[in-house]
């Protein structure tokens, strides 16, 4: 059966107290008409339009330039569902059930979305839903839809999304502590037999494996998170992190992050477009930023890739098996060969060969009696 849909957006949006139309507020992630179109989508309907004013400055139709605009011409003789652009809660199964009613046209309670046959599509305008129902004669179906329209709406709409985020995501293998207090965006995909403690927010596009554990209050968003990782009260944007590494508690993971397989990360390590190979390890108190450090190196407490000149970042390049001393300073650009070792407290300027010892701080001094009497 052909059918088509029209996503009508309502100029009326003052209860939001916002100057974001409320469809185009985030929902669990998405947009809330993204939740409108995936729906109708997934319910088998390709053919999508959208309903809005041409001189409309809800910003809807500028954000989503693929969707065409209703107009009198391009609208077929079809079946047709028309469904309010704040209705992200109308699944597909609901709107399969519309077209299966037996009247031709129906709308449901609050008028928020309406079947139209094919015969009446020539009464469709650009007009709201009810209007529309009363030219077509529609009759009045027996379920409402929830439609979002303040704060309030969005926040009890979250509120029923995460649910059935949770509640899937658990039917699939994943322990949630605590479902009511864990924050998870229907964009995520998470792997059978991982653990999500309380407090946890992972957002965007975030894909993580099995049997990794998330402890209480990390962030995650947009990162690639491997099976067996452990992450404590962590947070990590754009970043991938592999199999069998630990990360936190309290570390940064930030843009440009790549960690090898069990690589580890402990407490106030700070790392940004760096990639760290198999077996690294920074374990405390760390920044590595613009940096690649080789396999199963170590890098001692307080130690910092100097990257910034104030003007331009700098690459610090590390090699495999090396020991980067206690309160080492590396000032990039500079390469660092494998196996070689930093004594701490050494400030580097110039490149350390492979097998390498590198000294550079001041010689200790002791002045003996200085503070006698």
């Amino acid at each position: 059966m052909e059918r088509q849909a029209i996503i009508v957006v309502d100029e009326d949006f003052l209860k939001m107290k916002s100057s974001t139309h409320p469809a185009l507020h985030d929902l669990v992630g998405t947009p809330v008409i993204q939740h409108v179109i995936n729906n109708l989508r997934n319910a088998g309907i390709n053919d999508i339009f959208l309903n809005a004013e041409p001189a409309s400055n809800s910003g809807v139709a500028e954000a989503y330039r693929g969707l065409p605009v209703l107009t009198d011409h391009n609208i077929e003789a079809v079946e047709t569902v028309l469904i309010s652009a704040v209705s992200p809660l109308l699944n597909s199964e609901m709107i399969d059930s519309l077209f299966s009613e037996d009247e031709d046209n129906i709308y449901v309670v609050d008028a928020n979305c309406l079947k139209v046959s094919k015969e009446n599509t020539k009464y469709i305008t650009h007009d709201s839903i009810s209007s529309i129902a009363k030219r077509v004669g529609a009759v009045e179906g027996d379920f409402s839809v929830f439609t979002i329209e303040s704060r309030t709406d969005l926040a009890n709409a979250a509120h029923m999304m995460r649910g059935f985020i949770n509640e899937r995501l658990m039917e699939n293998g994943v322990t949630i502590i605590d479902p009511f207090n864990t924050y998870i965006d229907a964009t995520v995909e998470i792997g059978m037999d991982s653990v999500i403690y309380p407090g946890a927010i992972i957002s965007g596009e975030t894909s993580i494996g099995e049997r990794t554990i998330i402890r209480a209050n990390s962030e995650i968003t947009n990162s690639v998170i491997g099976n067996d990782v452990e992450i404590k009260q962590s947070v990590i944007s754009d970043s991938e992190v592999g199999d069998g590494t630990s990360v936190g508690p309290f570390a940064q993971l930030r843009p440009g992050t790549v960690l090898g397989k069990k690589v580890k990360i402990g407490n106030f390590v700070e790392t940004k477009k760096a990639v760290l190979h198999d077996e690294a390890k920074v374990s405390h108190l760390s920044y590595v930023g613009d940096a690649e450090v080789g396999e199963r190196t170590n890098i001692g407490c307080g130690s910092i890739t100097v990257n910034y000149d104030g003007v331009n970042k700098f690459k610090t390049t590390i090699g495999s098996d090396a020991f980067i001393g206690c309160n080492s300073n590396m000032i990039a650009p500079i390469t660092i060969g494998d196996r070689a070792v930093i004594a701490a407290g050494s400030t580097l300027t110039n490149d350390v060969p492979d097998d390498s010892l590198a000294i550079a701080r001041e010689r200790q001094t002791n002045k003996e009696d200085y503070y006698k009497n």
